[in-house]
């Protein structure tokens, strides 16, 4: 076996420059139309994927710059939150989160009630196992990124469920009809792994 030498252009497939990133929050209002307030209520300032496998289902993973970490299957993204900022508490009913910190200081928290917490500082790292509700909020005085890694199998990457309240502040500004658009889309407010998703479809 010999080893390999990749030309250039070949390598650049292969590199995810983070100042030309587009985050994933522009994606989801491109393909629902959902507005970006909306989306805003559900997820962190910017949330970037650096690398997947370019075919892994639901709006975790669209878009990776590099189409990468088929063995195993690894994803590999950045969170950037303002300040107080970042998602509700969530689950991942199968798949493996873990979380370092880059930059600022960060509180994670979990349990259903959010009433467990350990603070990360830069290169600070968390491992959350499958069915642990979960949430990251950026405790800096400025904006702040958190690597995010999540592992499992392909079929497993659809797992995301939201608390149902999380649903109640969107339904107040926007009616009920704005959750039944974001359910279509593929999120979940259900903390019940049973719970039927409306689609798995995959927002590019």
């Amino acid at each position: 076996m010999k080893t390999l030498r990749p030309s250039q252009e070949e390598m650049k497939k292969r590199i995810a420059r983070f100042k030309e990133l587009k985050p994933r929050s522009a994606n989801l209002q491109e393909k629902t139309g959902i507005p970006m307030e909306v989306i805003r209520m559900l997820n962190p300032k910017a949330n970037y994927v650096l690398m997947a496998p370019d075919d892994l289902p639901g709006l975790l993973s669209v878009n990776p710059v590099v189409n990468g970490g088929h063995e195993g299957i690894l994803r590999v993204g950045i969170a950037e939150c303002a300040p107080n900022d970042g998602p509700g508490l969530h689950v991942q009913w199968k798949t493996h989160e873990t979380f370092m910190a880059l930059s600022g200081k960060w509180k994670i928290r979990w349990g259903d009630d959010g009433g467990e917490h350990v603070i990360l500082e830069p290169f600070d790292m968390i491992a959350v196992p499958p069915r642990v509700t979960r949430q990251f909020i950026n405790i800096s005085d400025k904006d702040a990124h958190l690597l995010v890694l999540l592992q499992g199998k392909k079929e497993d990457f659809n797992d995301v469920g939201r608390l149902p309240s999380q649903a109640d502040p969107i339904i107040e500004k926007y009616g009920p009809e704005m959750i039944e658009r974001l359910e279509k889309a593929g999120w979940k407010f259900a903390l019940d792994a049973n719970a039927p998703l409306e689609t798995t479809e995959t927002v590019a």
